[in-house]
């Protein structure tokens, strides 16, 4: 069963919850970082831990590079380990334990238009008879549109996603970027640094940033929420919940 509009998908991160952030069925989630920050490891994340249907357009990101991050992640193996496996054709333990994701469906489309969006979705419900109850959009900025600037791109697929989600009762998650401030992902950063200033319409923003050290060891991923209709935000981008995070194996806690 899908659920209502409203309700919170199953917690990913205890620690978000406590600081009354949820990720709803119906709503619009938009999570903004500098490259390699770590945003599509989260949304990955919060696919696997949800156990829901869930439809993925990872346009960022190809197949082969989303296979060696899920075996990394369910198998606490290493990347650098499980891609050495693939290269000597020993990748049958990791299809076992992916092949259990059942619940996962991707489209690895790299310039996806809205329409690609919509006929896919109508394809997943006629196919399962049921909307997906997550859709992940990874990540705007790869998603095609007739507009001719980007500002105006970023309000169409903004109008869409939200759309969406009012129609499907999904939750809908996009992965966005910010101003080149920011970029870096080094300190926090503000709902003011969205590129495009689509921040009106979604429901839930979330910036990331991270700390540590160059080798990664000891690794922070730091979740600014800067907009919540549900609870507490501060959309200066300071106030902001720390996940401790081991990327060489993409977990996340």
């Amino acid at each position: 069963m899908g659920g209502l509009a409203g309700e919170p998908l199953p917690a990913a991160f205890p620690q978000l919850e406590r600081a009354g952030c949820h990720i709803r069925r119906g709503q619009l989630t938009l999570i903004a970082a500098g490259p390699g920050v770590g945003k599509s490891a989260v949304v990955t994340t919060i696919a696997t831990r949800a156990e829901v249907p869930t439809l993925y357009f990872s346009a960022d990101s190809d197949a082969f590079t989303q296979y060696t991050r899920l075996a990394a992640m369910i198998t606490d193996t290493p990347l650098w380990a499980v891609e050495k496996d693939m290269d000597a054709g020993k990748s049958v333990h990791y299809d076992t334990q992916i092949e259990k994701l059942d619940y996962l469906r991707w489209n690895f489309d790299a310039t996806p238009s809205i329409d690609t969006l919509d006929l896919d979705i109508q394809a997943f419900g006629y196919t399962y008879g049921c909307w997906p109850q997550l859709i992940v959009i990874d990540n705007i900025k790869n998603v095609w549109t007739e507009s001719g600037d980007d500002n105006g791109k970023y309000s169409e697929i903004i109008d869409y996603l939200h759309e969406l989600g009012r129609k499907t009762g999904a939750a809908v998650v996009a992965l966005h970027h910010l101003t080149g401030e920011y970029d870096d992902g080094i300190k926090p950063a503000p709902m003011s640094a969205l590129l495009g200033k689509i921040s009106k319409i979604p429901e839930l923003i979330l910036t990331l940033h991270k700390e540590g050290s160059s080798d990664f060891e000891n690794l922070t991923i730091n979740v600014s929420i800067v907009k919540n209709r549900g609870g507490k935000a501060d959309p200066s981008g300071n106030w902001f919940i720390p996940l401790n995070a081991d990327m060489e194996r993409m977990k996340i806690v």
